[in-house]
């Protein structure tokens, strides 16, 4: 973390003292959760979406079996460890915090108890949850620290946003500047200056032979075209070969811009691709609260919001005229790197990759949104005409 804390302003030991308590909250809360919902995964997979039991055998491997009852006891002994932590600030969290903590609250109500875990049904709540929260809420109101701990949620909520900003921009800004900085400053004239002996700019040659070939077989069409519209006699072949002879010259030189060109792209991103993933490993425990940030705005979203976000993402990536799109984002890379277009690539690549984002689009839809907003569910399927 040192390097990246030099970018924060502080070394690590500093900016661990002075980070701010309710991003250690939201990343305790964001560690339950995830917990919670491993949780209910392991009920939906294994257990019919029942509680865990482990003293069955599911007819799976022993290690298996094992590695399943393992994941569910660290799970709830995480969830248990910091629900009550999370219970003393509830005031402080959002309406979208305040349902993860319910549903992490609902997992360890399900598993209290000596015997709950050999449990085949749920323990039904004593009261709707809805009312519970109608409860929690005028309670909280009449607490005498309540702006108190408002001002402690909004100080928090505006700690969390920060880091997720800074974060974000420095996995945006460092990969970027690294590429334009190194390719002017660096690259550039190194491949300037031993391009013509380095093997590997050879790769780019059969593709801008062929182009260039094919431009100077338009470039003699025009001459004759041009000598026709204009009632001067065809060159001669004296004439015809100099001429030909130059703009040889001219794409020659283009073809070998274009070639060095291809090679300082390469490098470039090559140290861009560094530098990202130097942030990420340096960054990981911002990149933890980032991706809190990004839960809680996706997740806070109206239900009809969600609904439209899939649908637009689902048909630009995976709809019925993604495929325009993947062609055209694959020849822009193919040519950033030097590369001929392979067509029989590009039409596995999408007749495979926006099968794949379907399949994790549906899985997610399932595994997770369905449980955590399932009125979003059905907007969703009442927005594709309920399919």
């Amino acid at each position: 973390m040192m390097g990246l804390n030099l970018w924060f302003g502080g070394s690590g030991a500093d900016q661990a003292a002075r980070r701010p308590t309710g991003v250690r909250l939201s990343e305790s809360l964001e560690k339950a959760y995830e917990a919670a919902l491993m949780i209910q995964g392991l009920e939906l997979e294994f257990f019919q979406d029942r509680p865990v039991r482990t003293d069955v055998d599911l007819g799976l491997p022993r290690a298996t079996q094992a590695q399943i009852q393992r994941r569910f006891r660290s799970g709830l002994s995480l969830c248990r460890d910091l629900v009550a932590n999370l219970e003393r600030h509830r005031a402080e969290f959002d309406p979208q915090e305040l349902r993860q903590l319910q549903l992490i609250e609902s997992v360890v109500r399900r598993y209290s108890g000596g015997g709950s875990t050999n449990s085949l049904s749920r323990r039904p709540d004593p009261l709707p949850r809805s009312l519970l929260g109608v409860f929690d809420n005028v309670r909280n109101q009449l607490d005498p620290e309540a702006e108190a701990s408002v001002v402690a949620g909004f100080r928090r909520r505006r700690d969390s946003t920060l880091v997720s900003l800074r974060i974000l921009l420095l996995l945006v800004l460092v990969p970027l500047l690294l590429q334009q900085v190194s390719r002017a400053y660096l690259i550039s004239p190194l491949v300037d200056r031993y391009g013509s002996e380095v093997a590997f700019l050879s790769y780019t040659k059969p593709r801008l032979e062929e182009k260039a070939v094919e431009k100077l077989r338009i470039y003699r069409e025009e001459l004759e075209f041009a000598a026709l519209i204009e009632g001067r006699e065809q060159p001669s072949t004296d004439e015809l070969r100099q001429r030909l002879s130059e703009r040889a010259a001219e794409l020659k030189g283009e073809a070998d811009d274009e070639s060095s060109g291809a090679i300082k792209n390469v490098l470039a991103d090559g140290i861009a691709l560094l530098g990202f993933v130097l942030v990420c490993l340096l960054g990981r425990e911002e990149l933890r609260v980032l991706r809190g940030f990004l839960d809680e705005t996706v997740y806070g979203l109206s239900d009809s919001a969600k609904a439209f976000v899939i649908i637009l993402f689902t048909d630009i990536f995976v709809g019925f005229h993604s495929p325009e799109g993947w062609t055209v984002l694959l020849e822009g890379i193919s040519e950033h790197l030097g590369l001929p277009p392979e067509q029989k690539f590009i039409d596995l690549f999408i007749a495979t990759f926006p099968v794949i984002l379907a399949t994790i689009f549906k899985y997610w839809i399932f595994r997770y949104l369905n449980r955590v907003s399932p009125s979003s569910v059905a907007t969703l399927r009442n927005m594709n005409g309920g399919g």
